[in-house]
């Protein structure tokens, strides 16, 4: 498509959303109506990034799904399985090094979301200051390298501090490999973002499978507190020893197998335009695949100041200037402001519902005289694996009625997987017995990873691609600071109350209905 076509394009397309927005006189009818056309269309903050965006997303659906894509499937797949998997090794292993340091208060617990928290921020904003391949190729050596040392510390003091640092350099992840991986994608193909989500249930079993592997031998754990010496409880050590190193193993993956490409969208909002194209046509050209796109299309739009002058002479201050022009625009007109808000609420909700729920039901279940817990701790490490294995299922099922069923959408899936997650929450206070609690609590992980991996999927791709890591990040970030509150909430708290829990079906519940409010649906439409 030319330029010209392009621009008439959008003009058609901006006055049909106009017009679907604004006609209606039947309120259920507004409601129900669904925003047309690219993504791009509601990005007002500047039209001719805008239209360069159309011309991108029109390049990246001449060149196709390529094996390029299948490499950043897989590789930015691990990466993402990285954050879920060392935050569960610092859950699994918790007991044992407060075993060791006599320790009560949960401090490791903080540790680890605060990192996640400022790896979220860091990360994010940087990638739209700087770009995305450098956050890709350094955060994962980074988190591998401090994972390695958390399992050497010799105090508590030092071993939340390497927890926290090695969680900020993994906590960009669940942020860019998302971000990198949807921008190449063509617009057939969004939905592989939702199904790449089985990689964070893929690293929650890692965790889970290397702590029962370990924990299944008494010589490497103490069963008390007041009988722990150093030599009787390696295991929790050796575990951030294993989890390191597989970390490092895919940090040298992603630089060797694939050489990343800037993303074209980056590279356009930062005024780079050859540097776009060029990188378009060097995909095309290895995969024999074909690709009009050329710069006199990209200049024929005209300049493009979103980005350009900070791109060109980058400093401290133009830096936070740039980070509050992108916050602002996730906010730039009500539709957007729209969708944002419900965004980051969903996040909120979200962050506060299952930490509390992890937290509070166990201690619930046992003041009520439940049975649910496994007799050893192999036992207990083996039904966690189980469930974590079966929740792997949950993205898959997303995946497959995004592709089965398009009409259900990215909202859709969302709201069956969020109303399904809180009708098991409130089954699971009935639990009486460990078979229960097992097939329960695999029900729950199956359920809430369906509704995960379409927020998960759906969070970059209703965001400006100008905007695009510093809005994901910041969503993520919602979720961390409530994870960062909820350890306290549960150590002070009365945890023989069912109330916590009922509230964290009602944030569930909530957040199912949010997701049918949201003004997006990207199975209908490109991204910007």
């Amino acid at each position: 498509m030319s330029f010209n076509e392009s621009k008439e394009q959008y003009a058609v397309d901006v006055e049909s959303d106009k017009a679907t927005l604004t006609s209606s006189s039947n309120k259920f009818t507004a409601f129900l109506s669904k925003t047309k056309g690219d993504l791009t269309n509601y990005d007002d903050t500047d039209s001719v990034l805008s239209a360069k965006i159309n011309l991108i997303n029109d390049a990246i659906d001449e060149i196709g799904f390529t094996p390029y894509h299948w490499k950043l499937f897989f590789l930015n797949g691990m990466g993402y399985s990285v954050d879920s998997q060392l935050t569960y090794i610092q859950s699994c292993v918790a007991q044992f090094v407060r075993y060791q340091y006599k320790q009560h208060y949960p401090a490791d617990s903080h540790a680890i979301y605060a990192g996640l928290l400022v790896g979220a921020l860091f990360w994010g904003f940087g990638a739209d200051l700087m770009g995305r391949k450098i956050a890709f190729n350094s955060s994962l050596i980074l988190s591998a390298i401090f994972a390695i040392l958390c399992g050497t510390m010799g105090n508590y003091g030092t071993y939340c501090l390497f927890v926290a640092l090695s969680a900020a350099a993994s906590g960009g992840n669940l942020v860019l490999d998302t971000t990198v991986f949807l921008e190449f994608l063509p617009s057939s193909k969004q939905w592989l973002v939702t199904f790449m989500a089985a990689w964070w249930s893929f690293g929650i079993v890692l965790a889970y499978l290397s702590t029962w592997l370990f924990f299944s031998f008494d010589k490497f754990h103490c069963s008390s507190m007041a009988d722990c010496p150093s030599d009787s409880n390696r295991g929790w050590r050796y575990i951030w020893f294993v989890n390191g190193g597989f970390v490092l193993i895919v940090a040298i993956l992603r630089l060797t197998i694939i050489k990343l490409e800037e993303t074209p969208k980056f590279l356009i909002s930062s005024g780079r335009d050859e540097e776009a194209v060029e990188v378009l046509q060097r995909i095309a050209a290895k995969y024999n695949r074909t690709c009009s796109l050329t710069i006199e299309d990209i200049k024929e739009c005209g300049e493009t100041t979103y980005n350009r002058e900070y791109a060109q002479n980058p400093t401290v201050k133009g830096s936070f200037k740039m980070m509050g022009k992108h916050i602002k625009t996730l906010f730039a007109n009500k539709t957007i402001a729209k969708s944002t808000t419900l965004l980051f609420v969903s996040w909120t909700l979200l962050g506060i519902s299952y930490p509390m729920y992890s937290n509070f039901l166990p201690q619930l279940l046992q003041s009520r005289g439940a049975n649910t817990a496994a007799p050893t701790v192999a036992g207990s490490y083996r039904d966690s694996l189980i469930s974590a294995t079966a929740s792997t299922g949950g993205p898959i099922l997303a995946g497959l009625a995004l592709y089965l069923c398009p009409s259900l959408g990215r909202r859709g899936v969302m709201a069956i997987g969020a109303l399904m997650t809180m009708a098991f929450f409130f089954g699971y206070t009935a639990v009486k017995t460990r078979p229960q609690n097992v097939a329960l609590s695999s029900c729950v992980f199956v359920c809430i990873n369906i509704y995960y991996s379409c927020l998960y999927a759906y969070s970059p791709e209703i965001m400006p691609s100008s905007a695009r890591a510093t809005g994901n990040a910041m969503a993520v970030a919602c979720t961390r600071v409530m994870a960062c509150i909820v350890p306290t909430i549960a150590y002070y708290a009365n945890t023989s109350s069912a109330v916590p829990v009922w509230i964290c079906g009602a944030c569930v519940g909530v957040i199912g209905l949010c997701s049918i409010f949201m003004p997006f649906e990207p199975s209908r439409q490109r991204i910007a």
